[in-house]
């Protein structure tokens, strides 16, 4: 173990109990590396990766998706169209179609019920257009979004 403490003075008993710690941890970092996969050893496990927020959304939407498909003629029953079409717009890869957005929120997109709430997002800044007029979320919401999928 290479370290670069300049302390000066040290008594014979922390100098000592330093070189041993030194090699106590010389030792752990031998034990990691022989075992790490490197050396023919055991795979060292890795946390699970931590999904990114547009992840934990798509997961969301699809869980809201197949509810109303269990529910049948009463998935309207757990609608929330607001919340879906945001959900559909942040994890969009670009901008998108009011139509695409509709339809990855599991809305019908020639009912006036999706228009409506797009019209609410679009008025809240929640979701903008661009030129082309096409839906994409606004720092707003993506910073929302971000935080609150973060937190879960």
């Amino acid at each position: 173990m290479n370290c670069d403490l300049r302390l000066l003075h040290w008594p014979a008993e922390d100098r000592a109990s330093f070189a041993h710690f030194s090699t106590v941890m010389a030792d752990v970092q031998a034990r990691i590396h022989a075992i790490s996969g490197e050396a023919g050893g055991v795979p060292v496990p890795r946390p699970p990766r931590v999904p990114t927020p547009q992840e934990c959304a798509a997961m969301i939407l699809r869980h809201r998706r197949d509810m109303r498909v269990i529910a049948g003629a009463d998935g309207d029953m757990f609608g929330d169209p607001a919340w879906e079409i945001a959900l559909a717009v942040f994890i969009a890869e670009g901008p998108c179609s009011d139509d695409a957005v509709l339809d990855a929120a599991g809305l019908s997109p020639t009912g006036m019920v999706g228009a409506r709430w797009i019209g609410l997002l679009l008025a809240r800044d929640w979701v903008a257009r661009d030129a082309g007029g096409y839906l994409h979320a606004t720092d707003k919401m993506a910073r929302m979004l971000t935080g609150y999928f973060s937190q879960l």
